[in-house]
């Protein structure tokens, strides 16, 4: 059995008190690439996140919410991974800390660390973050004891407590840490190497339930409950079968933990990479290694819920998550903090994927439609040039430097290589005009080879991404006549540059990312801006959709005044009337509409309409609403079809956004507006 064939990766599981924010998606989104990647590449990967269910926050947050702890963290989990699914997260293990299984697991640890001789009871006294969930030091705290990371005042407790040995694998860790065992940025060796000199006694890992119930009892103490880092850190364990079957000589759970790799952010290096690698010493098991991410910054500071500078779930998801994706993964490899701005995030989208990935694809699939009968052209192998020959060299050299950047985790020099193909590609099409060769029947088989050069490069650029952007990837590989889903990668040095879906029909040029128009984008942002009491990071509002039986609860606006009036006569000319659109789909070649099947009752039947709004509303949002139409319109011959009316919308004064008028469920298909 052969360890490098497995990877195992886990993110931090989350507490069970609130809903997921943008570093937690981050964390989580880090999984799902370095899962996807190493999959492609053959390895048996495992990945897993999950909740820490138990605990004082979580205790005192059902207490808010006057409901039991168990009915929180239930409701909780559902949250979680619906929001995950929202993100297309791909975790194999999701893992609660309320499941039998992990309390079965955490007992046997237990167990086997106090007859060691590892877990004691004593009393301690000390200055304790709720947040934090444990004692601070005093380089972790400020001149009035608050807690550096969560700005918020500390509690003085004393306590008898069960306590872990900690100070007993000082030493060992020691050795450990300096060999790079645990993390290898040396930046991280140094912080858990000072760390390491601060320790203060040993840890404390359970509480009276006087104090606390909500926990796993000590199975040496029925008095007490497992505390925090001894109930949520071992859940790594639990995920792959539990102590027992890492344990075990060539078990698949063996094989996982000697090949693991710990996502967390750098507040929580000490308890990953002192104490959690200590329980492991005391458990004789192999040690974890870490991959420490930096932390996603808003005015300077952390995001966190306590403070209250989130960026929301509901603001990456307008614009979607490749573009978040893109963004973070794209910023800085592990370590780096993200400092968010709106205007670079808008931009990076515009640069990387609009004009990037979405360019390239967009002209040369429309290129082959146009020159080569809709179809994938062929390489004709006697005919390559030099330049076609290197690009083909570049792109597998492309292949083996992004195996190299993601062996080491390095996600931001992995896109800016795929980058610099891309680019490469692009400016190739542009030197060679393509055009211009078939304006010349002679000069076909130039064309052919130009082309094909150029989807071969997408292939590789497909499958090189896939792992960040998994659902455009899989449409533009469609595209080319591939998969939809990559097959296993075989190995860089064998990988076949010219071997395309030669003369496959094209099914379909997809649009993968369209252009954003910054400065518009900003002015909305800065008008909810305004038109909110919180001042947090912008709030970026989804389209919403305004009914005809609701008064719009925004600021009212003054209507422009008009001087031209028609007469009565002209406006009874106009029929207007109540449609279900019953499909709706972005026309290909326009960037702003949509085309849509609008039924209007058995007397007029089903009209085509083509309407100006995509730029503001998705085409499933639109499906099987209630819409006002101009149904006496003159048909408009158009470059796509022909248009048999008109969508009634109404534009916000503010914004300029425009939405379509909804009406209510209970009108009928064909109903006359009077």
């Amino acid at each position: 059995m052969k360890n490098t064939s497995y990877k195992y990766f886990t993110t931090p599981i989350y507490y069970a008190n609130g809903a997921p924010h943008a570093g937690h998606i981050y964390s989580t989104l880090f999984g799902t690439i370095l899962k996807n990647h190493f999959a492609l590449r053959g390895d048996d990967v495992c990945f897993l996140t999950g909740l820490d269910e138990h605990g004082e926050a979580v205790a005192e947050k059902a207490q808010e919410k006057n409901i039991s702890p168990q009915a929180l963290v239930d409701q909780m989990a559902v949250d979680w991974k619906n929001c995950f699914e929202k993100f297309n997260v791909g975790y194999d293990v999701f893992l609660r800390t309320t499941n039998e299984e992990h309390k079965k697991n955490v007992t046997q640890i237990l167990e086997y660390c106090h007859k060691k001789g590892d877990i004691y009871f004593g009393e301690h006294t000390g200055y304790y973050c709720v947040k934090c969930e444990g004692f601070l030091n005093a380089t972790e705290r400020d001149e009035n004891n608050a807690c550096l990371i969560h700005k918020r005042p500390t509690e003085l407790r004393k306590e008898g407590n069960y306590f872990f040995r900690t100070s007993k694998y000082k030493d060992i860790l020691r050795t450990h840490i300096k060999n790079k065992d645990i993390v290898e940025d040396d930046g991280f060796i140094n912080e858990l190497l000072g760390l390491l000199d601060q320790l203060e006694g040993d840890l404390s890992i359970s509480r009276p339930k006087t104090r606390l119930t909500w926990g796993i009892d000590l199975p040496f103490d029925k008095e007490h409950v497992a505390y925090v880092w001894f109930d949520a850190l071992p859940n790594y364990i639990t995920g792959i079968g539990g102590v027992d079957a890492v344990k075990t000589d060539n078990s698949k759970a063996s094989s996982y933990w000697k090949n693991v790799h710990h996502i967390l952010g750098k507040d929580i290096l000490k308890f990953h990479g002192i104490f959690w690698p200590a329980m492991c010493l005391s458990l004789d098991i192999p040690l974890p290694k870490l991959i420490v991410t930096g932390w996603l910054l808003k005015d300077g500071h952390k995001m966190s819920k306590s403070l209250g500078n989130v960026l929301t779930i509901e603001q990456i998801l307008h614009y979607g998550r490749d573009a978040f994706v893109n963004y973070v993964f794209r910023a800085t490899n592990p370590g780096g903090d993200i400092d968010i701005s709106w205007r670079s995030y808008l931009e990076r989208f515009n640069a990387d994927l609009a004009n990037g990935i979405g360019n390239l694809a967009a002209r040369t699939l429309s290129m082959c439609e146009k020159y080569c009968e809709n179809k994938i052209p062929a390489f004709h192998s006697d005919a390559l040039t030099m330049e076609q020959k290197e690009l083909a060299t570049k792109a597998c050299e492309t292949i083996k430097d992004v195996y190299a950047h993601m062996d080491r985790f390095h996600t931001a020099a992995a896109l800016q290589t795929v980058s610099q193909l891309i680019t490469l590609a692009d400016k190739y099409i542009s030197s060679q005009k393509p055009w211009e060769l078939a304006k010349d029947t002679s000069r076909l088989q130039e064309l052919h080879n130009l082309l094909a050069t150029v989807m071969g490069v997408l292939k590789v650029v497909a499958n090189l991404l896939w792992p960040f952007f998994p659902e455009k990837m899989s449409e533009l590989l469609v595209s080319l006549g591939e998969n939809a889903t990559p097959k296993i990668h075989c190995p860089t040095d064998k990988w076949n540059f010219f071997a395309i879906a030669s003369h496959a029909v094209i099914p379909h040029i997809p649009k993968l990312y369209g252009r954003l128009d910054v400065a518009a984008e900003l002015k909305i942002m800065e008008d909810n801006s305004a038109s909110t009491t919180t001042p947090s990071a912008p709030v970026v509002k989804a389209p919403v959709k305004t009914s005809a039986t609701k008064a719009p609860v925004e600021n009212k606006v003054p209507a422009e005044n008009t001087t031209e009036h028609i007469q009565f006569t002209d406006f009874a000319k106009v029929n207007l009337r109540v449609g279900t659109v019953i499909q709706a789909e972005i026309v290909e070649g326009s960037d702003k509409l949509l085309r849509l099947m609008v039924c209007l009752g058995d007397g007029l039947g089903t009209k085509q309409i083509f309407s100006g709004i995509r730029e503001w509303i998705k085409p499933e949002d639109i499906v099987n609403k209630k819409v006002l139409v101009v149904a006496n319109l003159a048909p408009r011959k158009m470059r796509f079809g022909i248009s048999e009316g008109m969508l009634l919308s109404a534009e916000n004064p503010q914004t300029k956004v425009c939405r379509p008028i909804y009406l209510e469920e209970v009108l009928e298909d064909g109903s006359l507006l009077s």
